[in-house]
Formats: C-alpha cells, structure tokens, sequence
C-alpha cells in the first residue's frame, strides 16, 4: 500500500508486510518491494525512513531479519543530506546554553522520513563531539521554511528554568519579515485575533513596526506576545500583507524562501540573572535591508 502521507507533500509512505510464514532480511525485503538498488536501501535505513509501524521505532539494521512486524517507509521526494552545525551558526555559547542559527528550509527536529537532516541533530553531533553528556532538545520553535536564532540547554536545570521564562512569557522574541511593497502601508499595527489549529483556537496577539522599503521589498519588525502555531504569517496574511516566499499562506511558488527571520532573543540568563542579548541577521538580509548596524530595527511596544 502507498501514497503520499497526509500533512507530508514531500514524501511517499509505503507500507510491507511479509506474508504468513516468511522472513526475509530487511534491507533484500526493501529492495523487493520498493524495488530500489541496495544502494538507495541503504541509504533509506541510515537517514531514518524506515519503521516497525507497530513498534513506532526506526529500523536501521540491513541485516536483520524480518517476518510478521508491519513495516512502514517514508520515502523523501529529495535527496537527504546530514546537518552539520557549523562554527560561524553558533551564535552564543557558554556552560550552561547555545544558541544556533538554524537555516531557512532546514527542520528543527527529526521528520517521520528522516531523523538526521535536522538542527537537533546537528547540534546533538556537537554536543557529543564535545563530550557533553546530555540530549540535545529545542528549547523554542521555528517553522521549516523560517530561519533565525533557537536556544538549546546544556543540562537539565537550565532547560527546566528556559521553559519556565518561556513560560512565564519573560522571554523577548524579535523578528524580521518581508513583503512586498503595497500601497497604504502603516507605521505600525497592533493585530489580535484568534487562530485554528487542529481544532484549537487560541488567542494571539502580534506587534508590527514597519522598518523601511528597499530592493523591492517591505521589510517589519515583529514582536509576537504569544507562540502560536505560524502566527506571524497568518496574522501578515489577515491584515498586513502575506510574507514574501510564504508558499502556505501567500501562495509563492515552492523554492523561492520565506522571508522570515528570529533576529534577536533579550532574557534572563538562567544561571546569573542578567540580561542576555543575543542577536543576529544574516548578510542576505543586511544587503536586502541595506543595513550597516541594527539600532534602527528597535521599536516601541516590545515589552
């Protein structure tokens, strides 16, 4: 049985089951029935597509044999790469936290087709090539097509306190978005509305500062109060305009990128109590902003 599984355009899910008595070793029974080269096999075991359905655990053992268990591939329409954490995507570290920069198209966390093209585990390869004990885990989120700043623990104590000032809302979150220019554009906007998500609808409230037009593009400063589910985009879609490169909600052409960006993140360290401030913006976006520094993104209502 296959098809593409739902909330998954980019992949097919393919289901196996041997029949009444037989056993077969697992990666031959992929090649069988997927009809792939022992290659691609391969390579569908070590990125993380292949599950025990019943199990609900990935399979990455070629050789082992298999007989009654249900199996379930879910095959990527593009070719999987690892996630490497490079040294100039660190943008702040000590003992106790790291924050990275997570690149526009890449996953925060593991996907049902592959649990090794993400930031986590770019940044859990680092935690052990260092010798740090301790399992890598997002403190916050950012949607796949979205880029920006995400915070990870170092230790439990840490990532028990970061959830809290989350929480507890004390956390400052500073984004950038892009639109295209259109006529009637506002200093400012205030946008409070309640949005749907699988059958939820919760409150969500988004401050909007407009910063300047330059390379054809309108650029904002964004302070979102509350954390819902694409919030920014949906409320740009509802009464601002829809981001540049939105293929959700502006209808853009799949390729072209999201222009949105987590800049910036200002609050309490978790050990001392003193204020971080950790920001950063791409060169792409200096050059499209035509920025030489970043004192004209503050903006009022940012509390």
């Amino acid at each position: 049985m296959t098809g593409s599984a739902p909330g998954y355009r980019n992949m097919d899910r393919f289901f196996i089951r041997l029949k009444a008595g037989e056993s077969m070793i697992l990666a031959e029974a992929l090649q069988k029935h997927l009809r792939v080269d022992p290659q691609e096999a391969e390579q569908l075991l070590h990125q993380g597509s292949v599950w025990d359905n019943d199990r609900k655990i990935r399979l990455r053992d070629g050789g082992m044999t298999i007989s009654g268990q249900l199996l379930r591939v879910d095959r990527p329409k593009f070719p999987i790469r690892e996630y490497v954490l490079r040294r100039e995507d660190i943008r702040f570290e000590d003992e106790q936290l790291l924050i990275v920069y997570k690149r526009g198209g890449a996953a925060a966390q593991p996907t049902p087709y592959s649990d090794i093209d993400n930031l986590l585990h770019g940044v859990q390869k680092y935690y052990d090539g260092r010798r740090l004990r301790y399992r890598a885990a997002p403190i916050n989120r950012l949607d796949l097509p979205a880029q920006g700043l995400v915070v990870f623990a170092k230790n439990k104590g840490t990532e028990v306190a970061l959830h809290r000032l989350f929480q507890e809302r004390r956390v400052r979150k500073r984004y950038l978005a892009a639109t295209a220019p259109f006529p009637g554009v506002r200093p400012s906007y205030v946008i409070r509305s309640e949005l749907e998500w699988q059958g939820q609808r919760r409150d969500a409230l988004t401050y909007v500062r407009f910063c300047r037009e330059n390379s054809g593009r309108s650029f904002f400063l964004v302070l979102p109060q509350s954390g819902r589910t694409h919030q920014i985009r949906r409320h740009f879609q509802e009464q601002v305009a829809p981001l540049l490169g939105d293929v959700r909600y502006g209808g853009a052409a799949p390729g072209s990128g999201l222009w949105l960006l987590c800049f910036q993140y200002v609050f309490p360290h978790p050990a001392t109590g003193g204020m971080l401030s950790v920001r950063y913006i791409p060169p792409a976006w200096r050059q499209a902003m035509g920025l030489d520094g970043i004192a004209t993104l503050q903006g009022k209502g940012e509390a």
